[in-house]
């Protein structure tokens, strides 16, 4: 079975998240994924992305990681908003490279380049951006079913969502299975393989890259792109639901900063 390496953590976080994922192992999968085949093509669909980071603009109320309503709510954000205006709750990650470049977490402008490419028709002119916590799941469900509104009003034909972390891509697992059931294709990128095998979210990629750089270091724009292309493709390509498509993107930098 495939492994997450964790080396690039600090040693006592390695040690968590090696944990983690054994207790993961043992655990059996979920059954019955949901599944909604991804109609027409990329180039001709609208895609929106939900964020799993805790992302929120200054003018709005700030994520806070408590249990209250608010931090399962949430908050949809132009995707032409001011990128100086944009702050991060992190719930279990560490925050100095999304201070570098935002789309190490949120690739809203890479998306923008790759609707340029032609990869995809449409960006929907808003994300969505939750902030990752989900102990409370009838308030999380809440949330997901007032998302699923949205995304149907808006006649999306496809949601890619994105996590950074252990935590947030546990929320994004449990969007991604409602996402789909509600007849919305989805696609997922992980950065932890044992959660993902076992949650079985519908279409997913895994990128062993650290919490809080799923998608590399700031500013790699090529490396960027190249990740986020071979996840959406997965809307055409993937044909087994629950299946992980593992990239083979390797991190050869040096261990992260503690958090």
């Amino acid at each position: 079975m495939k492994k997450t390496d964790f080396s690039f953590l600090p040693d006592k976080k390695q040690l968590h998240y090696e944990q983690m994922a054994r207790s993961y192992r043992i655990n059996e999968r979920q059954k019955n994924t949901a599944w909604t085949n991804f109609e027409g093509k990329l180039i001709e669909s609208k895609i929106a992305l939900i964020s799993v980071c805790g992302a929120y603009l200054k003018s709005e109320k700030a994520f806070t990681g408590g249990a209250n309503e608010q931090n399962y709510a949430y908050q949809p954000i132009d995707i032409n908003f001011d990128r100086d205006d944009l702050e991060f709750m992190a719930l279990d990650w560490e925050t100095s490279e999304v201070a570098l470049d935002i789309n190490v977490v949120l690739p809203i402008d890479r998306l923008v380049l790759l609707q340029k490419e032609g990869l995809i028709g449409k960006i929907n002119d808003n994300l969505f951006s939750f902030s990752g916590v989900n102990e409370n799941r009838d308030l999380l469900d809440k949330s997901i079913k007032k998302l699923i509104k949205e995304l149907k009003k808006e006649e999306c034909h496809g949601a890619l969502i994105i996590p950074c972390s252990a935590k947030t891509a546990e929320t994004a697992c449990l969007i991604a299975s409602q996402v789909e059931a509600a007849k919305i294709s989805t696609a997922l990128l992980t950065p932890f393989y044992e959660q993902a095998l076992i949650m079985s979210p519908p279409r997913c990629a895994f990128i062993n890259f650290p919490f809080g750089r799923v998608l590399g270091k700031s500013k790699h724009v090529t490396l960027h792109t190249a990740i986020l292309r071979d996840t959406l493709r997965l809307f055409e390509k993937a044909k087994v639901p629950g299946d992980i498509l593992n990239l083979n993107f390797i991190w050869s930098y040096e261990k992260i900063p503690n958090w």
